[in-house]
């Protein structure tokens, strides 16, 4: 009976008007004025026909203006701005809601920069995404990495278990904050509710990168969205999941752990003083959507894709990522939106079958790894989008698989780097540049970055070890392009040695 008590009061319906869009309402009928701008942008509401009047339309340029009275003012947010945050926290179950115009890596750094002071330690998956990096390089916390779980069936990383927080946490006593990264790239979830009482009785801050779960409070069944689980800080990538346009996300706060003043505070440091408005109008809309219809559409789509999973591996060695093997393997729950699909047992990458994918049946797919494809499925999602990569899979397997099931000890990396100088400190050294073959043993001042998903190899302030040179050749070999700060391939930015 609490249970189900406690599961109504998780999916209450919210109390304030969801229906309203009170910043691209107030956007709309500015556009709509007969106004002579004198101030910027430039190109003045769109005044001079030139091309992009011509493909994106008048109204996207009239609706492309600067911060006034009528529109509010980000940075300090009195009016409609102000409203339609106060409604996306009111959709999300949280005490507040910032919208950000820099994407979630804004929102990521400004959580540690609002939770850790220089010196401080962050509790931080290894596997966590370069703006995580970035944000301990700026904050100047120490970082006290966490070693996810990995799959070497599918050739993948997951959350961090239970029992490695508790383990961080006992051996880093004083840590002012964990990051937990809920859902991963792939769709994993920790237990965040036991991870949040574990921290919380610590006094431990729980400050999440749900880049890839803003649509998960509109889930059905047991998944929880970070809020409800009870994290204190959350920073969703509306525009990937959530229908908004692209950078544009919301960070959310719940609690008093971290101080409301301070993430606007930081905030205002970090983003641009001229937020874009079409971005922040399309946050509104996006809320608003998935406020009303998001259950709706979710329970339609999970129907649609459990039967493609069905059809996919009917007949065929592809194997799809699910909810039940995760449980059983790692103890944590699934996103089912994310499609990941094993294919290396049809004897090719998934470096190649993304390739293929693109190449012959214009299907835009949104990672590969040396084992898997992965699909993103959001509620713009049909059963002719899902039916045509469905066809797709078996027409490959039947023209370019191979008998073989593919296997590489280079796919999954599973080594800690050694942290010998704090990221911050590796930053501000002096640095050189050399071929990444003679680097090992070297304090990498680089971040070698796979993209996507944006997880590092290594980091500034890391030892560079035999498997990351390895790791480094062999998403070159297979990927074609792997990000670096060096500007000579096969070059690494490093400390420079005092001789």
């Amino acid at each position: 009976m609490m249970s189900k008590v406690k599961e109504l009061v998780t999916k209450k319906v919210s109390s304030m008007n969801q229906d309203r869009m009170p910043l691209f309402e107030a956007l709309v009928q500015y556009a709509k004025q007969d106004v002579t701008p004198f101030d910027v942008p430039g190109h003045k509401m769109g005044a001079q026909m030139n091309t992009l009047k011509e493909v994106l339309g008048e109204m996207t340029l009239r609706m492309d203006v600067n911060s006034m009275k009528e529109l509010d003012l980000l940075s300090h947010p009195q009016s409609v701005i102000k409203e339609a945050q106060e409604l996306a926290a009111d959709a999300f179950g949280a005490d507040h809601a910032y919208f950000l115009v820099n994407g979630t890596t804004v929102g990521i750094q400004a959580m540690i920069m609002a939770a850790c002071k220089p010196g401080d330690s962050l509790l931080v998956p290894r596997n966590g995404h370069k703006s995580v990096m970035d944000g301990i390089i700026l904050s100047g916390a120490k970082p006290v990495f966490i070693q996810p779980e990995v799959d070497y069936h599918f050739g993948i990383s997951h959350g961090v278990s239970v029992e490695s927080v508790k383990k961080a946490i006992t051996e880093s006593p004083d840590a002012k904050a964990l990051l937990i990264t809920y859902p991963t790239y792939f769709g994993s979830m920790s237990d965040l509710e036991e991870i949040c009482h574990v921290a919380h009785e610590k006094d431990i801050a729980v400050i999440v990168d749900s880049a890839h779960g803003a649509h998960l409070k509109f889930l059905s069944g047991d998944i929880k969205d970070p809020i409800a689980a009870g994290a204190d800080a959350v920073t969703i990538s509306m525009h990937k999941t959530g229908g908004s346009l692209t950078q544009s996300s919301i960070l959310l706060l719940k609690h008093n752990r971290l101080n409301p003043q301070a993430i606007q505070k930081v905030l205002s440091m970090l983003q641009s003083t001229s937020a874009n408005y079409l971005l922040m109008s399309s946050l509104d809309v996006a809320r608003k959507e998935l406020a009303l219809h998001g259950e709706k559409h979710y329970h339609n789509l999970n129907q649609i894709v459990t039967e493609a999973i069905e059809t996919i591996e009917r007949d065929t060695r592809y194997e799809i990522l699910k909810a039940d093997y995760i449980q059983k393997q790692f103890n944590q729950s699934y996103d089912w939106t994310k499609l990941v699909i094993r294919v290396n047992g049809i004897g090719l990458t998934g470096f190649e079958v993304y390739t293929i994918l693109k190449e012959k049946y214009r299907i835009q797919m949104e990672l590969a790894e040396g084992y898997v494809v992965m699909a993103v499925i959001t509620s713009s999602d049909t059963v002719e989008s899902i039916g045509k990569l469905v066809k797709a899979l078996k027409d490959i397997e039947k023209v370019y698989g191979e008998r073989t099931v593919l296997m590489s000890t280079s796919v999954t990396a599973d080594q800690v780097n050694e942290l010998v100088i704090s990221p911050r400190e590796a930053f501000y050294s002096e640095h050189e540049s050399v071929e990444i073959d003679e680097a090992v043993g070297r304090i990498s001042a680089d971040t070698v970055m796979i993209y996507p998903p944006g997880i590092p190899l290594v980091i500034p302030g890391e030892l560079i070890s035999h498997e990351v040179v390895q790791q480094y050749y062999y998403y070159c070999q297979t990927l074609g392009e792997v990000l670096s700060e060096a500007k000579e391939a096969n070059h690494i930015t490093v400390v420079k040695e005092n001789v």
